[in-house]
């Protein structure tokens, strides 16, 4: 899909959030497809964090692909089948080489996904990612590791509000073992992390939206259930 400026997303009574956006698309997306471009975390360094973080809600990416995270989630995957779910725009899935399974309900004629919660900007997608719920695609798919970041939870009140189309994780935890890339901030409430899970906190390997200063990035990995 060949990127079109949509009007909500890039603001044109705003010229100097539109230059920012279209300065930031030129330097960290990959044409045609409106992927992210795989970079190194210091990349990102380079821009200032404000502006980042307001390309991010525009362009509704919640983390940034680097070549540190991708390393470290092929190494905790250890070439087992995977898939990412809730994938959005296919960034992260494209650059580990798995599977995208995105969890929207629907697309606006414009070709954006229907919004996961109310409140939420519309995500852009960029490739025949399938729509599937994610338990019916761990279930079709068998995969072995299911990876997810930022993802809505379906019972706490993260992101302001709890998502009824967001995945059951504890079912998730069931069939296989998940990978949860997010920060403490918006997903430290979880009911999942009463279960025994890895905790990871490699801030610098992950590019996120978080606001929290220092960035309070997190990786939690639960082992399948027995």
């Amino acid at each position: 899909m060949y990127y079109i400026p949509y009007p909500p997303y890039t603001p044109t009574h705003n010229s100097e959030v539109f230059d920012l956006l279209v300065r930031l698309d030129t330097l960290l997306l990959d044409r045609p497809t409106n992927r992210i471009k795989l970079q190194p975390a210091s990349a990102y360094s380079e821009i200032p964090r404000n502006d980042l973080q307001t390309w991010m809600l525009y362009r509704n990416r919640y983390i940034l692909p680097t070549v540190e995270l991708v390393n470290w989630l092929k190494t905790k995957s250890d070439g087992r089948r995977a898939i990412e779910i809730c994938a959005g725009s296919d960034d992260l899935a494209y650059h580990l080489g798995i599977r995208a399974i995105g969890s929207y309900v629907g697309f606006y004629a414009s070709g954006y996904a229907v919004p996961l919660f109310p409140g939420q900007i519309a995500t852009l997608v960029v490739s025949p990612v399938p729509q599937m719920d994610a338990m019916q695609a761990i279930l079709e798919l068998r995969p072995e590791v299911a990876i997810g970041a930022w993802i809505p939870d379906k019972f706490a009140d993260n992101f302001g509000g709890r998502s009824k189309y967001a995945p059951n994780e504890y079912q998730i935890i069931q069939n296989t073992e998940y990978v949860h890339i997010g920060c403490e901030s918006i997903h430290g409430r979880s009911p999942l992390l009463g279960f025994p899970n890895e905790t990871s906190k490699p801030p610098e390997i992950i590019v996120s939206r978080t606001s929290a200063t220092p960035p309070d990035n997190v990786i939690h990995i639960w082992k399948k259930m027995q």
